[in-house]
Parts: structure tokens; C-alpha cells; sequence
């Protein structure tokens, strides 16, 4: 007659391999859960990122037009490409895109702001029609702008 530490003994022999397969299906669960979880607080911490980031960019354009008030609202937009100031006007106008194009990836709810943002630009964002090379977000926003704001023929003509 056995004793109970016997048959203990004797049960884990005979289920050994099969104890050694859930061990190691429940090891290869947990490793498949801790990179999922790896990978979710990766995004999230990437989400974070571009949040702070578009939310920068966004803060810095608003200081720009703070200190640049004549470009922010041009009083004529096509003169103001042509003159001295050209350079740094167009510089402007793209980081106003800049701002958008990051902002609208990562939170919705802006395409109003910009719209807004990007109207006294009329004139010159208009005879760029087609020129701009955009982002998905930004596009759908100019597409936007464009049917909105936009003549049949463009104030400025063609880039300015």
C-alpha cells in the first residue's frame, strides 16, 4: 500500500508532460500579453507625443501672429507676397499649415479654428489651388477652404 506522498509523487509523474505543455502555453500567453501591453503603452505614450508636439506648434503660431499682426490678417495678402516681406509671409502661411495639418491628426474638433485662421489668407491661398503638396487631414481642410472661400479665378494669380 502506497501512502498518500506516494501517489502524489506518482500523479505529477504520469501528468509531467502535460503540466510541462500548459506551463509553457501559459508562459507564451503571458509573453504575448506583455507585448501587447508594451505595445499599447507605446502608442500611447507616441499619442502623447504628437499631442504635446501639435499643441507646440499650434502655441508658436499664435505667438508668430502676436508678433506679426500684419501677416496674421493681411490687409492685401497679394501685395504682401510681392513685396520685401514676401518670403517671411509665405513662411508664416506655412507654418499656420503646419499647425493644422499637426493638430488635425491628432485631435478632431479644429477644422473650424483653422478655417477661421486660414480666411484673411484667402487671396493668397487661393491662386495656390493644386500647388501645396498636403497631408490627408490638412487636404480635406483646404478642400474645405477651397469651396468656401475660393473664386473661380484667383486674385492673385498663379503662387502669389
Amino acid at each position: 500500500m502506497r501512502d498518500g506522498k506516494g501517489q502524489a509523487m506518482g500523479w505529477w509523474t504520469k501528468h509531467a508532460s502535460g503540466i510541462e505543455a500548459m506551463a509553457a502555453l501559459v508562459t507564451a500567453c503571458v509573453a504575448i500579453a506583455a507585448l501587447v501591453g508594451a505595445k499599447i503603452q507605446l502608442d500611447h505614450a507616441d499619442l502623447v507625443q504628437r499631442e504635446q508636439s501639435a499643441r507646440d506648434a499650434y502655441r508658436a503660431h499664435l505667438a508668430l501672429a502676436a508678433t506679426r499682426p500684419e501677416f496674421a490678417r493681411p490687409i492685401d495678402a497679394c501685395q504682401l507676397v510681392q513685396s520685401d516681406e514676401g518670403g517671411a509671409y509665405i513662411a508664416f502661411v506655412d507654418h499656420l499649415l503646419y499647425s493644422a495639418e499637426q493638430m488635425l491628426a491628432v485631435e478632431e474638433g479644429w477644422s473650424l479654428t483653422f478655417l477661421d485662421q486660414l480666411a484673411p489668407h484667402q487671396d493668397y491661398l487661393c491662386s495656390l489651388e493644386g500647388i501645396l503638396p498636403l497631408e490627408d487631414g490638412v487636404a480635406a481642410l483646404m478642400d474645405r477652404f477651397t469651396d468656401a472661400y475660393c473664386p473661380v479665378e484667383p486674385v492673385c494669380g498663379p503662387g502669389g
